[in-house]
Parts: structure tokens; C-alpha cells; sequence
């Protein structure tokens, strides 16, 4: 067996977290350890929330100290964190084995606790009104540190998530394999046992990832980035629209719930003068009149003046619009807007930004 992720922290030590059960198994099955200890190091880890092998009582001390002296429980840090005064949600900056920094969210609003999770290190697709974008793409996010982010704030957050969502930085579809790992491993129900149910996955739009999902029937749910009713705008404001254009997205959509039998929710982020008209909503109801689906509709959270929010009478109109056509939709609340936590606004500083020189496949010009 090889193992090759190393901590930035203690470079003679492995991440435990890019582990499997499988893997987990073979490593005990090595050092001759019964086959319970993988339950119980599973648990460990993703129940208990284990932050260092001392806690593993049930463990004989010399295994807990072989353990440590190979392996960490955690392979980054938390370097920032900004409160919002009005609403309480929370933006955490971290720092990763390589330097490599992100942002994740806790957002809270009643009873309802929602993580917002990173699955890149910036992100490719250069979307207009999005600042994560503005960043470029670096790397990929392994499994584990998608993971290590959840697991981090349940220790920091006020309350653990009824929700978690992959609409951090980065397209969570094009990191489809730890992306998809990782929500394995948070639903696990010998480990954190999440509701798959309440793991939502959101796309700009990667048409082909979009049908593996349907074609592999993955539980989680699916939110597509809409944001356009017209090929020619999304594609002004969504370069990935080039790639993947909207009459085959929707076509895409068509066969996820078709395939599935589930809903998809469709994220519609209102730009003044670009997207937020009343012939725009009826263009929008046109389009998803056979997609069984909803629609949230987000005012737009930028710091660009060419990407603005419209009025609030405008957003009602738009609402009462769609509403009156008895469809499903929701105005979502911009939650931490002002300490730029809010859709579209993470962005974290990193010594490179390159779109061009990083993973050419994913560019979209």
C-alpha cells in the first residue's frame, strides 16, 4: 500500500483521513490488529469527531501511540473567521497542507444549520458575478479536505448541520470522484451518518457529470445554476454556457429527474437590467415547464457594478410571477452578505491565480 498525502504540519506523518474503510482494514490486517479496530477508528474518526488518537481509549496504548507517531486526524488549520452581526453566519478561512487556502460557511436560520462547503481551490469557470472565479483554479480538493471541513466546524459551530451544501468555491462537478467520496463518507452510518437527503450537490452545469449522477442514481440532491432563460445571456455571464449549452443543460435536467424520479432545484441569481425582467421570469417558467423542480432565486451578492441586485419591487414581481404559474420557488435571504459569506462572494487570497496554467481541460474560452 502507498500513501502519499503528506501534512504541511508534520511531514513524516500521513492524513488518515484520505483513508477508506477498506484501506483502513488493510493497514489493522498489516499490523496484525483484529479486524474491529476499523469499526472502531471509523467511529473514531467520523462519529466521535476525534481530533487526536489519545481519545481512542478502547485502543491499547502502544497502538494509539504507533498510530500517532504515522498519522494525523487533521491535515489543515483554521487561520480566520468572521462573524456576521446580523444573522450569525460564519466564514472560515483554513489553510491546507500545501499553503493552499479556502473558505467554507456555517449558516444558520432557526432551526435549519447549513454548511457551505469548498470542493476546489478556487475555480475554473470564471462566472461574472461570482468572486471565487476572479481567483482562477489551483487544485482540486482531496476527499478528506472536503471532508476536514465539515468535521472542523462541527467543533467551532454553534450547532451541528441539518444541511450540507457544495456550493462553496469551486464547480463540485468537476471534482466528481472526491466530491462524490465525500459525501459517501458523511452520509457512512457507522460514521457521521448525515442524511443523504439533505446533501445537496450545485453545478454551473457539467452536462456529462450531471447524467453520471442520474446514471450512477446518486441519493443526494442536485441544484443547477441556471441564472438565464436565453442561451445568449448565460453565455455572456456563464462562459461554461459555450461548453455546455443551455438546450442541452435542460435536456440534461430533463433526464436527471426523469432517470431519478427527484426533483431538481434550479439557482437563479437576479442581476439588475441583465436577467431580473418580468419577461425573463416567463422565458424561465417557459423553459422548466416539463422539469419537475424548483426554483430559488437569488438576489445578486457582488461587489461589481456591472452585477447588481435589483430592486426589492422587482424581486417581488419576479416572484409573484413565477408563483402565480404555480411553481415552486424561493426568494433565499443573502445570509452574510456583509462579511462577503454570501452565494458568490468567497474568495481567499493564494500566491498563485492562473486559469491558464492549471488543469487546461477546463477551460472554457
Amino acid at each position: 500500500m502507498t500513501f502519499t498525502f503528506k501534512s504541511k504540519y508534520d511531514l513524516n506523518k500521513e492524513n488518515i483521513l484520505e483513508y477508506t474503510s477498506d484501506e483502513l482494514n488493510a493497514l489493522f490486517t498489516e499490523m496484525g490488529q483484529p479486524g474491529y479496530r476499523t469499526f472502531q477508528l471509523w467511529k473514531g474518526i467520523y462519529s466521535a469527531n476525534y481530533t487526536n488518537f489519545e481519545q481512542f481509549t478502547s485502543f491499547p496504548k502502544t497502538l494509539r501511540n504507533i498510530l500517532d507517531e504515522k498519522f494525523i486526524l487533521r491535515s489543515f488549520k483554521q487561520i480566520d473567521s468572521v462573524q456576521s452581526p446580523t444573522d450569525g453566519t460564519t466564514k472560515y478561512l483554513w489553510e491546507l497542507a500545501d499553503g493552499s487556502k479556502i473558505e467554507s460557511v456555517i449558516i444558520y436560520e432557526g432551526k435549519r444549520t447549513t454548511y457551505c462547503i469548498s470542493s476546489q481551490v478556487g475555480c475554473p469557470l470564471d462566472c461574472k458575478f461570482c468572486a471565487t472565479g476572479k481567483m482562477g483554479l489551483l487544485r482540486n480538493l482531496s476527499h478528506a479536505e472536503i471532508i476536514e471541513q465539515v468535521m472542523q466546524m462541527k467543533v467551532l459551530g454553534k450547532s451541528s448541520p441539518t444541511n450540507i451544501v457544495f456550493m462553496g468555491m469551486g464547480e463540485p462537478l468537476l471534482n466528481y470522484d472526491a466530491v462524490m467520496r465525500a459525501a459517501d463518507v458523511l452520509s457512512e452510518p457507522e460514521g457521521m451518518a448525515f442524511s443523504r437527503k439533505k446533501i445537496t450537490i450545485s453545478t454551473s452545469g457539467i452536462i456529462k457529470n450531471i447524467r453520471r449522477m442520474a446514471d450512477e442514481n446518486r441519493p443526494y440532491s442536485l441544484a443547477i445554476s441556471l441564472n438565464a432563460p436565453e442561451q445568449a445571456v448565460r453565455e455572456a455571464i456563464m462562459p461554461i454556457s459555450r461548453k455546455y449549452p443551455l438546450d442541452e443543460l435542460l435536456n440534461a435536467a430533463r433526464y436527471y429527474t426523469k432517470k431519478t424520479e427527484k426533483r431538481v432545484t434550479f439557482e437563479y441569481v437576479l442581476l439588475n437590467g441583465i436577467n431580473a425582467s418580468l419577461k425573463d421570469a416567463q422565458k424561465l417558467l417557459q423553459i422548466t415547464k416539463d422539469i419537475p423542480c424548483k426554483i430559488n432565486i437569488i438576489p445578486c451578492n457582488s461587489d461589481d457594478p456591472n452585477y447588481q441586485p435589483p430592486p426589492d419591487e422587482q424581486v417581488v414581481k419576479f416572484d409573484r410571477m413565477v408563483n402565480a404559474n404555480q411553481r415552486t420557488i424561493t426568494i433565499r435571504k443573502s445570509k452574510g452578505w456583509e462579511i462577503q459569506a454570501a452565494c458568490g462572494q468567497l474568495y481567499a487570497e493564494n500566491k498563485q491565480k492562473s486559469r491558464k496554467t492549471v488543469f487546461n481541460e477546463y477551460k472554457f474560452d
